[in-house]
């Protein structure tokens, strides 16, 4: 690696934006969303050092940010956020290092490594994404050896009530309630060289582990609309099994096929039916897909463009996943695409819930939306985080 390379600087988001912000963002999760904070696990934070955290809210950023402050760190992004033209500026401002999620990405790794150089505190989320449902998702493979070579202390932020304020399902905008930042150090650079790799991801399997549904559950978390959007993940009908035929409004989810009904109220309990708690209900239809069973859609397809914003009408053409490959045929940008991905490589889709999923191919993004219902993301995302627990 060259001398250039090896000394370019990562640099820390812009101080008076970053203070200019908190002055307005830490007032509004404080005194609407009535977030507290324990920073107890970082008050000495070292510098550089290495931030894990839970990735349950879209939110999750600025709790993180908030709970850091003063310091400010370098965040880990997807590099999808970076196709959107109304937050790509503000991002570089901020000096974000965007990550291609599930897919090999030297890049990211070497702008990691200069951060470290750089002596920042880097902050990542190493599900690789955004649960839907919230609760925790699989660590991706590489991030204990990430940690091992950067060689500094771990830490992590965990947001306790965040998924419950602002779901990822959610069509009602923010439900005031109670969020719980809390901190702490996880390891100290000191005793990573004697670490192994899975003692590593022990403590990281531990620290990322989060279920929504068992923190805060007497919480009220005020809302007109609690469960709008809900048939965005709740795809399967427990009382007929029909698929795709649910549908929600301001407070429950209904079966058009059966009829059968079942109410959410905001403490996020389900009442009529056999589910209490949303993820009862999703981990019931996860358990049921058989993987035996390929998935297959028409679809539509939108991509990046020479700029590298996102062009959502680019193509269209159908895709299919079995057990050991995801298949795609159509047309793109105006010219015929074809490609397949192993199911071993592409471990997990990053997803808009009831729009599309995330894939890339030669380090290219495309976005899926399933055709005629473009609510079948979920259950693409489903098949293959079922199919990748079976395969670890």
């Amino acid at each position: 690696m060259s001398e250039k390379t090896t000394k370019k600087v990562i640099k820390k988001p812009n101080p008076f934006l970053y203070y200019l912000a908190s002055l307005i963002i830490a007032p509004y999760l404080k005194f609407r969303l009535h977030t507290t904070y324990d920073r107890s696990g970082i008050r000495d934070i070292e510098t550089p050092s290495i931030v894990v955290c839970p990735h349950v809210s879209n939110i999750d950023f600025l709790l993180v940010a908030v709970a850091l402050f003063p310091h400010r760190p370098t965040f880990v992004v997807s590099q999808h956020f970076m196709a959107k033209p109304k937050i790509r500026r503000l991002l570089e401002i901020m000096h974000v290092i965007p990550k291609k999620m599930f897919c090999p990405d030297v890049k990211t790794i070497l702008n990691i490594m200069r951060a470290k150089e750089s002596g920042n505190i880097i902050v990542i989320f190493p599900e690789g994404r955004l649960s839907c449902f919230g609760h925790s998702l699989q660590v991706t493979d590489g991030t204990a050896e990430l940690i091992k070579k950067l060689g500094v202390s771990v830490y992590t932020i965990c947001e306790n009530g965040a998924y419950k304020t602002l779901p990822k399902w959610g069509k009602a905008g923010a439900r005031p309630g109670r969020i719980e930042v809390t901190s702490a150090k996880l390891i100290d650079s000191s005793d990573l060289a004697a670490m192994t790799i899975d003692e590593i991801n022990a403590v990281l399997d531990k620290a990322i582990l989060h279920d929504e549904d068992a923190v805060l559950t007497d919480v009220t978390y005020k809302c007109k609309s609690p469960a709008l959007g809900l048939d965005g993940i709740l795809y399967k009908c427990p009382e007929c099994l029909s698929e795709f035929e649910t549908v929600s409004d301001d407070h429950s989810i209904t079966c058009l096929r059966c009829g059968f009904s079942s109410r959410l109220d905001e403490k996020y309990r389900l009442n009529g039916g056999p589910f209490e708690r949303i993820n009862d209900w999703f981990f019931w239809q996860e358990n049921l897909i058989d993987l035996d069973t390929p998935l297959e859609t028409d679809c539509l397809v939108g991509t990046t463009d020479s700029d590298g914003y996102m062009d959502m009408k680019a193509g269209q053409g159908h895709i299919t996943m079995d057990r050991e490959n995801i298949r795609f045929t159509g047309t793109c940008c105006g010219e015929p695409l074809e490609f397949t991905e192993s199911t071993s490589v592409i471990k997990g889709f990053p997803a808009s819930v009831g729009n599309h999923f995330d894939i890339y191919h030669k380090k290219q993004l495309y976005y899926i939306k399933p055709q005629p219902d473009s609510r079948m993301t979920i259950k693409w995302v489903a098949y293959l985080d079922k199919l990748t627990k079976e395969q670890k």
